[in-house]
């Protein structure tokens, strides 16, 4: 039940009431001793909801997950050092999506600190590179004011996690009462008139727009209106972590490739590209000399986040300040200039869906089956590399923000599913996540808290057996005929519907596409998790090479 307010309350009821107060529902954690002082505030409460991981990465991403769906800071409990730092590659990749969430890690005893306990550390420098602010608590009296301000830091633009180190003690002793909650920062729109006067320089079929992540999190209604005032084509980042417009606009043209050469040639026939959020020309591989745009290109930038403006290329006008305010200016500004034909749409997937409708599975296959069988209210997790590209050109999305993609390292996407699968708004809507064997392996724990809460996810793995994308990428840096097989995961072969099943999740595998959409459409049906093993066979090559190897190592 909640626990009405008291005069002096522990730390650990104090961090409880501000909890309640921010809006979070949910507590992201696995526990250890330091946090045995906030479990026992929590026992007995309704209003704030406990979700046990069963590793720390896994933790953070579930967190992850709830955060970008709901576009509020989600609360994380580790445990100590050791789970701070197991939980700092997932903090990598919430990093750099911008999502809000308060990390917290209890720390040991202040009092005998200096004797160096087991699992105590500098916590707070451990997790800064990843964070916006880091602080370790050192009075009673900080705990309810760094917590407000952790909060308010998390969700102030440019949006992103924050970290605070709660030592234990300080947890079991009374003082004040939570101090009154500051709002975040609100920033006003930029000043447009130097950008109207380029645009109305430039010829209107000569505009190309980028919208990066910053739209999908918090004007995707105001960049759909943007796109159609100029009727100019729109570009999604290099390394999105969201669809920041709807795939099916006859003004969508995808998602800008990952290299420098790439993006240069796709936007080469505009005068003026106008990008719309930060992180949008990251390139990945293979490296290439000079900027990512031509010569003859002018870049214009608005964003939140300031020291990103011509970090990949020169920029002729970087405006800063809040996105969803400045692009309403802007197409209100706008809306007398003359349009032109943005040319012709994307094609849609429906003819090659139909080639491989009967045949056996491949990446586009899988890719069109998935999205021909994704129900009208389900988001979209990703974290399979071998299909991703024939996702999302299959993907016919009506709104923004359906899509998510890891933002950086693997092992995300299966634990996010299960905090977009809790996200309040969401309740009993189905998650679909899509991964790879490789990324499956990295938080697999996060079966077992889906099965716990019996969430609605359908999980896709696409198995085939190795690391696909990195023997790609070898043979792009290095061309010739080389020995893969330290990039082999089928040796042994892990089974993956019997690791589903050991952690309480209905699983079954399939090898043909029409297998793959029946047993889709009846997981999508289900109140509860489902695995979905999809096999991919290797090539022919990989294949005689690993017979080969075989018979040496025999």
């Amino acid at each position: 039940m909640p626990q009405d307010r008291v005069v002096d309350p522990t730390g650990a009821e104090l961090v409880c009431e501000i909890l309640v107060d921010e809006g979070a529902t949910h507590v992201f954690g696995n526990p250890g001793t330091t946090e045995i002082p906030f479990v026992r505030a929590l026992a007995g409460r309704d209003d704030i909801e406990y979700v046990l991981g069963l590793q720390e990465a896994t933790v953070v991403a579930m967190a992850d997950g709830m955060a970008r769906l709901t576009g509020r800071p989600t609360f994380v409990s580790l445990h100590a050092a050791a789970g701070l730092g197991n939980g700092i590659g997932a903090l990598t990749n919430a990093a750099a999506a911008h999502v809000p969430m308060v990390v917290t890690a209890g720390q040991q005893d202040l009092r005998h600190l200096l004797s160096g306990p087991v699992l105590a550390g500098d916590l707070a420098g451990l997790a800064e590179p990843t964070v916006k602010w880091a602080h370790e608590v050192r009075t009673r009296a900080e705990v309810g004011p760094s917590l407000r301000r952790a909060f308010r830091l998390a969700l102030s633009p440019p949006t992103g996690p924050v970290f605070l180190s709660l030592p234990m003690n300080l947890l079991d002793e009374r003082g004040p009462s939570a101090p009154e909650r500051t709002p975040a920062a609100i920033r006003g729109a930029a000043p447009i008139d130097a950008l109207t006067s380029l645009l109305d320089r430039t010829p209107a079929d000569g505009v190309a727009l980028v919208y990066g992540d910053e739209v999908a999190r918090s004007a995707p209604a105001e960049g759909i209106a943007l796109a159609e005032t100029l009727r100019a084509p729109v570009w999604g980042a290099s390394w999105p972590s969201a669809n920041p417009f709807p795939t099916t606009h006859d003004l969508w043209r995808g998602y800008l490739p990952p290299t420098a050469s790439g993006i240069r040639e796709t936007l080469s026939d505009h005068r003026l590209v106008l990008v719309l959020g930060a992180r949008a020309f990251l390139a990945y591989f293979p490296y290439a000399p000079g900027p990512v745009t031509d010569a003859g290109t002018r870049v214009v930038q608005i964003s939140d986040e300031p020291d990103d403006a011509g970090r990949t290329t020169p920029v002729e006008l970087a405006l800063h300040g809040d996105l969803r305010a400045t692009i309403a200016r802007l197409s209100t500004a706008l809306t007398d200039r003359p349009r032109r034909d943005a040319g012709p749409a994307s094609p849609g997937p429906e003819a090659a869906g139909r080639a491989h409708a009967n045949g056996p599975l491949d990446a586009r296959s899988i890719a069109h089956v998935l999205a021909a069988t994704l129900p009208d209210d389900a988001v979209i997790l990703d974290e399979a590399p071998v299909t991703t590209d024939d996702l999302r050109h299959a993907l016919r999305l009506h709104r923004p923000n359906r899509y998510q993609w890891v933002a950086g390292g693997l092992g995300w996407a299966m634990p996010a599913a299960v905090g977009a699968a809790m996200a309040p708004a969401r309740e009993g809507k189905r998650v679909l996540c899509v991964v790879g064997d490789g990324s499956a392996l990295y938080s697999p724990q996060a079966l077992w808290t889906a099965a716990r809460h019996r969430l609605p996810i359908t999980y896709v793995v696409v198995d085939n057996g190795e690391y696909r994308v990195l023997k790609d990428n070898w043979q792009i840096h290095t061309p010739g005929d080389h020995d893969h097989s330290a990039l082999d995961l089928d040796r042994p072969r892990v089974d993956f519907v019997a690791l589903a099943r050991s952690m309480g999740v209905e699983a079954r595998s399939v090898t043909d596409n029409e297998d793959l959409r029946r047993t889709l459409t009846a997981a999508h049906r289900h109140d509860r998790p489902t695995l979905i093993k999809a096999h991919l066979p290797q090539p022919p090559t990989e294949r005689r090479r690993h017979q080969s190897s075989d018979h040496v190592c025999g």
